[in-house]
């Protein structure tokens, strides 16, 4: 219980100063090309990056494989919910995020709001 609040009280305390400096995607980059210097893109590379190694489909420009895409999304060690924010815009799906520091669940949510996925 005490290692929770440690690593809540971290969070709650650095997460400002990493939005400011990493944005909204609290984690690296994939930087292919490998002269890309757009970090905030390299971001949402990742995240999509990850989502194809996990075999989760495009999709579909016409909505023709609108059935077999994710509907729900859980985002574990979500940050400030960059990432999950992302799901929900690409896929149309819910979201929900989760982190052990009250500071980045209500800047998270803020966002939300701000960017309409909520």
């Amino acid at each position: 219980e005490d290692l929770k609040i440690g690593i809540a009280g971290f969070y709650d305390r650095s997460s400002q100063l990493w939005e400011d400096v990493w944005g909204e995607h609290m984690h690296h980059g994939y930087y292919v090309p490998n002269d890309r210097t757009d970090h905030v893109q390299a971001q949402i590379d990742l995240i999509d990056e990850v989502l194809k190694w996990s075999g989760v489909p495009e999709p579909a420009a016409d909505g023709s494989n609108a059935s077999i895409l994710p509907k729900k999304c859980v985002d574990v060690g979500c940050g400030i919910g960059g990432s999950s924010r992302h799901i929900a815009r690409k896929y149309g799906c819910t979201s929900n995020g989760i982190t052990l520091s009250p500071y980045q669940a209500g800047r998270g949510n803020e966002l939300a709001i701000e960017q309409g996925v909520a």
